[in-house]
């Protein structure tokens, strides 16, 4: 009861100061400032949205573009079968809510408030969901709080929990008690329904992971580039998706002394200023061209091309022959790698927290991805996949065939709340 209060003291302290943090932040960083900007008088934008619509509502909080993606087709189910509903999305991450701000799929996107009583009550009064999801590790208490007093039920999507997360470290009760809360969690699979039922929390249900069903559904939909083909043009191409300074340098390092006829797509999760000049910088020795500088002519004649846009990435993947996905080397995990699979495409990533990402090992144990530690295992990695077609030619169909396996996850989510009534 002790360590649940000091949690509860805890979390309400610190709360309020990453805001004031954030706020400082936005003076330098523009994610920062679009993170205060976004947030200005949002209770006032919401109730003008919302003045006329009489339809019911349900509400959908994603972290950032990765939630949604996991949300996403649980919210096209519902669209196509239940029509009747509003579809209201709300993001935590500037990164997530400026990529899919216009979203054909979702009504109504904002960004969430920081979570507090005031905010969470107003927020709940004018959104009045009929239900709501949380995706992933989205847990606000005083949102989650508000809408159990006013008996709207919430739902857990596609989590996954390893024993070493912080809600289950001997201090956490208090984490431990918000999940309790929801009517159902979705897991991603067996090991976080078991440690969840474990530490006494029953409400589980094993779906698999939803942006498997997203992928499936929507890669043979995504735009054509026909700019990109002509960059690629018969050579072997390889994308960095999501890239940071240490994946853009091991790539460098390795194309200068490769004596391979090689393309290469630098796609950073970072595209500020600071970090294209950075790339810019450091590929100054090869013909490099931003995309947003591309034109049919000056693309053929590049070898490297940095895009310096967002939302990309998919469609790249198409072009593409293997994938360097980012965020291997860092402490926030691995990014999106499920959409270069099912392209087929052999995936190298760095060793850091794999164990966090089911499907990162899924991958690993089916010799469809490879994790380098270094320059020289980099090296290695990509000299066998470059010279080995037939090598790649296998790995395809493997990873197509793990794409396909896993589908299903949405409709198992849809049919337990909707269907079950």
């Amino acid at each position: 009861m002790i360590l649940h209060f000091i949690g509860f003291i805890l979390y309400n302290i610190a709360i309020p100061l990453y805001g004031m943090l954030v706020k400082f932040a936005s003076f330098f960083n523009p994610k920062a400032k679009l993170f205060i900007q976004g947030r200005k008088g949002i209770f006032n934008t919401i109730s003008d949205k919302l003045i006329n619509e009489k339809a019911e509502r349900i509400w959908f909080h994603c972290a950032s573009l990765g939630e949604f993606d996991q949300a996403l087709p649980v919210i096209e189910l519902i669209k196509k079968n239940n029509p009747e509903y509003k579809i209201l999305v709300t993001f935590f991450s500037p990164s997530g809510y400026e990529s899919r701000k216009n979203h054909k799929s979702v009504d109504y996107i904002f960004y969430l408030p920081l979570d507090s009583y005031s905010n969470a009550k107003q927020f709940i009064q004018i959104v009045r969901p009929v239900k709501a999801f949380f995706v992933k590790y989205e847990f606000w208490y005083y949102f989650l709080n508000e809408l159990n007093r006013n008996n709207i039920p919430f739902y857990l999507l596609s989590c996954n929990f390893n024993s070493d997360h912080q809600f289950f470290k001997w201090y956490a009760s208090f984490f431990r008690g918000i999940l309790k809360r929801f009517e159902i969690i979705f897991a991603q699979n067996e090991t976080t329904q078991k440690l969840l039922n474990a530490n006494g929390i029953q409400n589980v249900i094993v779906s698999k992971d939803t942006r498997f069903d997203k992928v499936y559904r929507h890669i043979h939909d995504l735009p054509l580039l026909p700019i990109i083909a002509l960059f690629k043009q018969n050579k072997l191409l390889i994308t960095a998706g999501s890239s940071y300074e240490k994946e853009a340098t091991l790539l460098h390092d390795f194309l200068l002394k490769s004596e391979q006829n090689i393309k290469l797509i630098l796609a950073p999760h970072e595209i500020d200023k600071a970090h294209i000049d950075f790339l810019l910088d450091l590929y100054k020795d090869k013909k490099t061209l931003l995309y947003s500088d591309a034109n049919e002519l000056n693309i053929q004649h590049s070898d490297v091309l940095i895009i310096n846009n967002i939302g990309l990435l998919s469609s790249i993947y198409r072009y593409s022959d293997i994938a360097f996905i980012g965020g291997g080397f860092g402490k926030k995990g691995l990014h999106n790698m499920l959409e270069a699979a099912a392209y087929g495409m052999p995936i190298i990533f760095g060793p850091k927290n794999i164990d966090r990402f089911p499907e990162a090992q899924m991958f690993i144990d089916n010799q469809v991805a490879f994790v380098i530690n270094d320059m020289a295992s980099c090296s290695i990695v990509l000299n066998k996949l470059i010279n080995d077609s037939n090598k790649r030619i296998h790995i395809s169909s493997i990873a197509r065939g793990i794409i396909s396996e896993n589908v299903g996850a949405s409709q198992i989510v849809y049919d337990r709340i909707f269907c079950n009534q």
